[in-house]
């Protein structure tokens, strides 16, 4: 609703990047059409606030571009302890 459904029709957003938004839905089915029977076609109906969940949890990134670099994920981040440092 928000996003005019660029969830589920992102793939032939990149696909077909100048197609306007309103004609997505259209795309996403013929695309699916032509790619289902081949057994090429993937869907993963994960509610968005799980699937963000999923991927703060398990995608890794760097956070920095000098020296050596680790990567990291959101389980990565150090908790707080609830004591404050300037004791």
């Amino acid at each position: 609703f928000f996003h005019h459904k660029i969830g589920s029709t992102h793939v032939a957003h990149h696909l077909f990047h100048e197609m306007p938004f309103y004609r997505a839905d259209e795309a996403t089915a013929a695309i699916k059409a032509f790619l289902e029977p081949k057994g090429l076609y993937n869907y993963d109906p994960t509610p968005w606030y799980k699937a963000m969940w999923r991927i703060a949890n398990t995608c890794h990134y760097v956070d920095d571009f000098n020296g050596i670099q680790y990567f990291k994920s959101f389980n990565d981040v150090p908790l707080s302890t609830g004591k404050n440092k300037a004791e």
